[in-house]
């Protein structure tokens, strides 16, 4: 990807300069194993040659190795605007429940959307480059690679996408905004992620990062504050010797003032946005050691409505937003009468969606439900990683593509397998020629799902879609 410029040919999606947040309240997370090997070079552009890599160190005091062999037709090794995809896509397998085939099924628009990236024309010619890069690179994890299930480090060779299908436009080739994807993570990302070998990340902060180089340098410093074996601590401070970290960010040029001039710019812009309090080097060329001091995050007690919600996955903003918009009596009672429903047998697949809309319900919607008997006893279900509300990703704010992508994103939630990319790729047509509705569309599938008819739903859509098809003959 070409490196991000000032002018309009580099945009970037507008975001707002937010400070970064304590870990306490982060409820999105990153694969630990990719955050801390950094499989990405955090550099914006690199030359036409630099197609493959190798990194030699030590893990828990026994020698470990890394390489990267890419294909030089797609631009060479993963780097730049690559690391803010990657991280997107995993964040969007996590918000879908981590199924434990590792699909994520999402459009190219979503992906731009969700990596902070202007979605703008040219960003999916990127976008698309970024994916073959993704998909064709070959890792090699030797020694190095942390299986949590069992407690040991392993070697792993994968490629960071095992599958990637997409749909075009017309009779053209490429991505644009109405391309659906279906992309396969790789099975020891899947894995990890599943036995929970995970470290919170900020995504808030993170993709408010000026720069690529940034984002990067960030990523990868947040991941290395993390214990490798027990992730949980933070580091106030971090330690490290040029080379090696320059190899660790797969910098090419390793004389050390190289290595210096090109961290600079990532080191002021953290330094400024308050994630780091100082960055220094000591000794001389090759020697030098650079000592990271991070800024200490005051964490300030919440009300316990907040924490109440929070223990459901609602996210802290919208916690605080609910509570200043319905106040604390309102939401004290919607609580309870949420509580009540799940205490009822209410089947709820996103408990943090139903949260939220028990307490924005103005139309009397759950009013009878919480006279319903309890069913017998069952087992509790996992845990599930948070994903926005309905509300929030059905709202009626907002631009027509962003309505009509906020509809595809519940739908391939509750759907999933039940249609395929080209019918995915239809119902996105119809719901954009306004053919379909797309409240009713929101609306029905998440009654269907509630009441176990997702199948019949999927039948009287299809038929929908033939009839759109047709019209469009």
């Amino acid at each position: 990807m070409a490196r991000r410029a000032t002018t309009a040919e580099g945009k970037r999606q507008t975001a707002a300069k937010v400070s970064p947040k304590p870990t306490s309240d982060l409820i999105r997370f990153e694969e630990a194993n990719v955050a801390r090997l950094g499989l990405i070079s955090v550099q914006e552009r690199i030359p036409e040659s630099y197609a493959s890599w190798t990194v030699d160190f030590h893990v828990d005091g026994r020698p470990a190795r890394l390489t990267c062999d890419a294909v030089a037709k797609y631009g060479g090794v993963p780097h730049g605007l690559d690391g803010d995809v990657a991280t997107a896509i995993i964040d969007l397998y996590a918000e879908a429940g981590s199924p434990d085939d590792g699909t994520v099924r999402t459009t190219a628009y979503q992906i731009l959307r969700r990596a902070g990236l202007d979605t703008s024309g040219r960003y999916y010619q990127s976008l698309l480059q970024t994916l073959f890069r993704l998909r064709t690179t070959t890792y090699t994890a030797s020694e190095a690679w942390r299986d949590h299930g069992r407690g040991h480090w392993t070697t792993a060779t994968f490629n960071y996408l095992s599958e990637l299908e997409f749909t075009s436009d017309d009779e053209a080739t490429e991505l644009s905004s109405g391309s659906v994807l279906k992309i396969r993570l790789a099975e020891p990302i899947v894995r990890s992620i599943r036995a929970r070998y995970t470290k919170p990340l900020d995504l808030d902060f993170l993709t408010s990062l000026e720069r690529p180089q940034t984002r990067a340098v960030y990523r990868l410093l947040d991941a290395r504050r993390y214990d490798p074996v027990t992730p949980g601590t933070l580091l106030p401070t971090l330690s490290v010797n040029i080379i090696e970290w320059a190899e660790a960010c797969k910098i090419v040029d390793r004389r050390s003032n190289k290595i210096r001039a090109t961290l600079q710019g990532a080191h002021e812009e953290l330094m400024l946005r308050g994630y780091l309090e100082d960055v220094t080097y000591e000794g001389r060329g090759r020697a030098q050691t650079i000592t990271y001091r991070f800024v200490a995050l005051d964490t300030h007690p919440a009300s316990p409505l907040i924490e109440t919600m929070r223990t459901y996955r609602v996210s802290l903003p919208v916690a605080q937003k609910l509570l200043t918009d319905f106040g604390e009596a309102h939401v004290r009672a919607r609580l309870q009468k949420f509580e009540s429903l799940i205490a009822s047998g209410y089947k709820a697949r996103n408990r943090s969606a139903l949260l939220v809309d028990v307490v924005r319900d103005d139309q009397g919607k759950y009013a009878d439900l919480t006279d319903v008997p309890p069913p017998p006893p069952r087992q509790a279900p996992a845990a599930a990683s948070y994903m926005p509300t309905l509300d929030e990703v059905a709202s009626e704010d907002g631009n027509l593509e962003e309505r009509v992508e906020a509809t595809m994103k519940t739908v391939q939630f509750l759907l999933r397998e039940r249609l395929s990319v080209s019918e995915y790729a239809l119902l996105r047509l119809a719901l954009i020629l306004g053919r379909l509705d797309q409240a009713r569309v929101t609306r029905e599938a998440t009654r269907a799902k509630r009441e176990g008819q997702l199948d019949d739903f999927v039948t009287g859509l299809l038929d929908a879609l033939q009839h759109v098809q047709l019209e469009a003959r």
